[in-house]
């Protein structure tokens, strides 16, 4: 990476991700830019360097949507490196050897080869693979450097079909319109949003998201995709955490937990009700860390076998953003990011850390 310049412009924080106990690495764009704004800015912090150099930084020419870590077994399986997915489907490996960037083919919105399913969502690994997911229902799988494929069409959305449904559509002040409309809205293909995936292995997947304002909840199997029942008339899923076989556990928006398994179904978990966008689940010293936005947002804790949801303490410091969205464990150390604010906690006490463009 190279050495951190100064910026002249404010930003804010939209991705992160925990690379050690010592380094987060976050995502930045300048405050008020486009959502989907196909620049961003990576920066890299390192708790433990000395004072002036703990800061670096690399731009990038997309929208960053999603980070993870990806142990390659094609270059070397005792490590792992950070791995970037824009929302177009761009997939960069930072690999400390020789980065390099992958397409996946079809995917995104506005670049060449979209075939209009939508922008990406997340990445994963599951065994020795990635798995990114997104609108549309796009699920893929990477087998190998720069050969990504849909691992199954079952949830695709069918935009010629769609299309072709619109096609000679009345007036909407012609008396049959709202016949058509039932009829259309009846036999539309599915266009479901994937949001999260997560697998404890090759053969067991989740994926989540949202149909419209329905909640969306998926599992691989291995050679098939199959539903499950979600017991709530609305709700978009929005994170997956697995904490073995038989217990996976997915949140959402207005407050909504969800625990179970495939084979044993999922249940609500009987929160008080709240307005709470959950964004992710990470564990923490034997407990469930959810990072919130929206009334009454904040870092909530919840520990597994009760449904005893509360305020983590001790209480984050008073956030300079409106909103965090990432909480992310390595050890004994949890990583907070929000809008405008990062947030170290070793056990004691909260550390925030000073950014020098904000």
């Amino acid at each position: 990476m190279q050495d951190r310049k100064s910026a002249s412009s404010m930003i804010e924080f939209t991705r992160a991700c925990a690379r050690s106990d010592d380094v987060v690495v976050i995502n930045a764009v300048m405050t008020g830019s486009d959502v989907y704004a196909p620049e961003s800015r990576i920066f890299r912090f390192e708790h433990d360097a000395r004072i002036g150099e703990q800061w670096y930084y690399d731009d990038f020419d997309f929208h960053m949507q999603d980070i993870t870590l990806f142990s390659n077994p094609e270059i070397d399986a005792t490590t792992d490196y950070l791995t970037y997915l824009s929302s177009e489907g761009d997939v960069y490996h930072a690999w400390w050897k020789g980065n390099f960037r992958e397409k996946i083919p079809g995917a995104g919105t506005w670049v060449a080869d979209a075939k209009g399913h939508g922008r990406m969502s997340a990445i994963t690994q599951v065994g020795d693979k990635l798995y990114a997911c997104g609108q549309g229902g796009q699920i893929y799988r990477r087998q190998g450097r720069d050969n990504w494929s849909l691992l199954t069409d079952k949830l695709l959305f069918d935009m010629a079909s769609y299309q072709k449904r619109k096609e000679g559509r009345p007036r909407t002040d012609d008396p049959n319109y709202l016949s058509w409309l039932r009829e259309f809205q009846k036999q539309a293909p599915k266009n479901i949003s994937l949001n999260a995936i997560k697998g404890l292995s090759e053969d067991a997947i989740y994926l989540c998201g949202s149909e419209g304002t329905r909640p969306a909840l998926y599992f691989w199997d291995g050679s098939a995709l199959h539903e499950l029942k979600v017991h709530l008339e609305e709700a978009a899923l929005t994170g997956i955490h697995i904490e073995h076989a038989d217990s996976v556990w997915v949140c959402g928006r207005e407050g909504v937990l969800l625990h179970g398994s495939y084979a044993r179904g999922f249940t609500p978990v009987n929160l008080r009700q709240q307005l709470n966008l959950f964004h992710m689940i990470t564990p923490y010293r034997g407990k469930l860390i959810l990072p919130s936005s929206v009334r009454p947002g904040g870092l909530f804790e919840l520990t597994p076998g009760t449904s005893d949801l509360r305020r983590f303490s001790p209480a984050l410091p008073k956030l300079r953003g409106e909103y965090i969205f990432y909480a992310g464990a390595v050890g004994d150390v949890l990583w907070v990011v929000g809008q405008k604010d990062i947030l170290r906690f070793e056990g004691n006490e909260w550390e925030r850390i000073e950014h020098p463009d904000l």
